[in-house]
């Protein structure tokens, strides 16, 4: 009869050992973070999503300038596609790294001549998936709530209009689905949870309006509200007060 120490240690052994072998790295995924880093963004200025694809773990999610809120994969993928912007990664450095987890964080650089101009910190988690490395989220840090792409129908019969709110201080607004130039360019700054307005371009110059607007924005479950202290811009004033759905 084994004696009940001796049959304690020996479960205690096996139930170590299987947690070792649960965590235990997948020896063959040598690539340093450094060079897949290097990796990814080539295929990302390639716009190559479908070798992208396979950077990402299944739920993975992504903040980037053409997604502010995080999305999907396939959404990413699906938005880089229809808009293409480069990325360059410096001084990478890695916060943590267990045996199926890590995390990253780099420099970014992300650019779109006459688009936007950003230069971020980034964090990148990473999981081991399918016995490889692979990124399950990015993030952007200190973005603004009110950072992202609303969306909700014109109320002067244009269709639907499109907000961009850049992290950068610019904004972008699309018109009717048109999303070959934007109907307006402009700057904003934010005082708490209040938003100012004020376009700086339009792609019909007699719609240019030089005003100044203020808006109390207030996050919602499916967007924001923007609820509207003073306006000098008629055009903004009639069509931005109210509720915008996320764009992605």
């Amino acid at each position: 009869m084994i004696p009940l120490r001796s049959l304690l240690l020996w479960l205690a052994c096996v139930l170590l050992g299987g947690c070792a072998h649960r965590e235990r790295p997948f020896v063959g995924d040598r690539v340093p973070f450094d060079q897949r880093l290097m990796q990814f963004q080539s295929l990302h200025n390639r716009a190559a999503t479908d070798e992208l694809r396979l950077f990402f773990t299944k739920n993975a999610t992504i903040q980037s300038p053409i997604t502010p809120r995080p999305a999907r994969v396939e959404k990413y993928l699906q938005m880089l596609k229809g808009e293409p912007y480069q990325l360059v990664f410096t001084r990478i450095e890695i916060v943590y790294s267990l045996p199926r987890r890590a995390a990253t964080r780099t420099d970014v650089t992300a650019t779109v001549p006459g688009r936007f101009n950003l230069r971020e910190r980034v964090t990148i988690d990473w999981q081991v998936e399918d016995g490889y490395w692979r990124i399950s989220r990015i993030a952007f840090s200190d973005w603004s709530p009110v950072v992202g792409s609303w969306r909700r129908s014109g109320l002067k019969r244009e269709g639907s209009i499109e907000l961009r709110i850049l992290p950068d201080g610019n904004y972008i607004v699309y018109v009717g689905g048109d999303y070959s130039a934007p109907q307006f360019r402009g700057r904003y700054r934010l005082e708490a949870n209040k938003i100012f307005f004020t376009d700086t371009s339009s792609i019909d110059p007699q719609q240019l309006q030089g005003g100044e607007g203020s808006y109390i924005f207030v996050r919602t479950p499916t967007g924001i509200d923007l609820r509207k202290v003073e306006d000098e811009n008629s055009w903004r004033s009639e069509r931005y007060e109210g509720l915008w759905s996320s764009g992605h």
